[in-house]
């Protein structure tokens, strides 16, 4: 089936005129989402946390409706049916995949690995519960002190919260990166390119996690196709309370930039639905070959 036509991130950027049918109809559903629709749990987090906060992932994950009165869970459910919220659980899965792999491949030996972006990551607690991986050690980087803390909570009721470490910091500031030590196995990144506008600064951010970091790989993913994207950066709200305009990438410009760093070998998942890309990419032997920055 061909992709809807949906509008370039210049167009997305650029506020409709005042005149414009399509205007009042994505004015109307804002309304109506920010009174009638925070009946729905998922809708309050998002207009409380921004709709591309961790507390928001969280939730979309958990997968579990609620809401205030009858009217409030069906708008729940009805939210968590969003195709770009099926898409949000498909990567889960295909991440934790994406980590199994990894680790069957280290063949027990010692892996540590940094999530710069982490969430509330429950995604590496049923891997830390399972002794079959070998010496797993892991360290949960966010921004949000929220969501770190819902993770520490995660990690305690399961009985884990010894081994993972949790920080607060920025993924793309340098002298954080500079302090992490010992360098990491693998470092994981999920969920963050697509709120990043800059291309040059997630292009230049491949080279300082092989300068600074240099692992033997990276996960990430990117979002290269979304039917809903217009309506997201219409009507929702990010973690400023700003309008919620996310960057598409096709997968191909990611992967150049990260070769252009010395990261290949490239592996490419994409979620059913056809929105969503995870990669990892190996740290190559570049056998005379240096990367580039343009």
């Amino acid at each position: 089936m061909p992709h809807k036509i949906i509008p370039s991130f210049e167009e997305l950027l650029k506020p409709l005129p005042i005149y414009s049918p399509k205007r009042w109809y994505y004015d109307s559903f804002s309304l109506l989402l920010r009174t009638i629709g925070t009946l729905s749990e998922g809708i309050r987090i998002g207009y409380t946390h921004g709709f591309d906060s961790g507390m928001i992932m969280n939730y979309v994950y958990e997968n579990t409706p609620h809401g205030r009165l009858y009217v409030g869970g069906l708008l729940d459910k009805a939210f968590l049916d969003q195709i770009t919220c099926k898409a949000f659980r498909a990567v889960k899965q295909i991440l934790q995949d994406a980590l199994v792999e990894y680790l069957v491949g280290r063949k027990d030996k010692p892996t540590f690995i940094v999530d710069l972006a982490s969430g509330k990551a429950d995604y590496i607690y049923e891997i830390l519960k399972d002794k079959r991986y070998g010496n797993v050690k892991v360290l949960l980087r966010d921004l949000s002190k929220e969501a770190l803390e819902e993770s520490k909570s995660i990690a305690e009721n399961m009985g884990l919260l010894n081994q993972p470490c949790f920080e607060q910091g920025d993924a793309f500031d340098v002298n954080g990166l500079k302090e992490i030590s010992p360098k990491p196995d693998l470092v994981v990144e999920a969920g963050l390119y697509g709120i990043i506008h800059d291309d040059d600064l997630i292009r230049r951010h491949f080279f300082d996690l092989k300068e600074f970091l240099d692992p033997e790989a990276i996960i990430f993913n990117v979002q290269t196709y979304n039917p809903q994207i217009e309506l997201i950066a219409r009507v929702l709200i990010n973690h400023k309370a700003e309008r919620c305009i996310w960057r598409l990438r096709p997968v191909e410009t990611l992967l150049k930039w990260a070769q252009e760093a010395g990261f290949r070998q490239a592996k490419v998942t994409m979620d059913p639905y056809g929105i969503y890309a995870v990669v990892k990419v190996g740290n190559s032997i570049r056998q005379g070959l240096q990367p580039t920055k343009g």
